[in-house]
């Protein structure tokens, strides 16, 4: 009876913190939403998806470049939404500076650095050094495909042959 009870305290602990690790999820989620998106930003999607929706059911010419019009203006709105977000916080940023506020000034500065990262593109050679050069990178990309899918022309295989362990098993009488 006793470690029924326990294993009971033990599945209801568990819950409690199965739940507090998804709103701290939740949480966490909501302080990286896109704090520049709003109803311009959403209609402007929704006409793109509606003119899409369209396109695909008859895709006609004019569909097309109503929808590819459709696209235009939603991609610009929100850039345009996206950068004045940017700009509003790059003044907070150098408000910040000017009143000597280093926490706000900080935060400020973590919640931008965020925004875009560029992802660089480089590859290894055989050796382990770092290719940067496009050409550079196409040629090991080609010849390492090369070597994946022509394993006897680039590879020589070795077969060892080990002894069979149950071959050599003494058999006791």
């Amino acid at each position: 009876m006793l470690h029924e009870i326990e294993e009971e305290m033990d599945v209801n602990q568990d819950w409690q913190n199965l739940k507090h690790a998804t709103e701290f999820k939740l949480s966490k989620d909501e302080r990286n939403a896109n704090h520049w998106w709003d109803d311009e930003c959403k209609r402007a999607i929704q006409e793109k998806n509606e003119a899409r929706g369209k396109c695909l059911m008859r895709k006609t010419g004019t569909n097309l470049d109503i929808y590819h019009q459709k696209t235009t203006k939603a991609n610009r709105t929100c850039r345009r939404k996206k950068k004045e977000w940017i700009e509003k916080k790059i003044k907070e940023l150098n408000e910040a500076n000017k009143k000597r506020d280093t926490r706000k000034f900080y935060k400020n500065v973590r919640s931008l650095s965020n925004l875009s990262t560029v992802m660089t593109l480089v590859c290894k050679d055989k050796d382990s050094n770092i290719l940067s050069e496009q050409k550079q990178m196409l040629e090991r990309w080609q010849q390492y495909f090369k070597e994946l899918l022509n394993p006897e022309a680039e590879r020589t295989i070795s077969i060892q042959t080990h002894e069979d362990p149950i071959n050599n098993l003494e058999l006791e009488e």
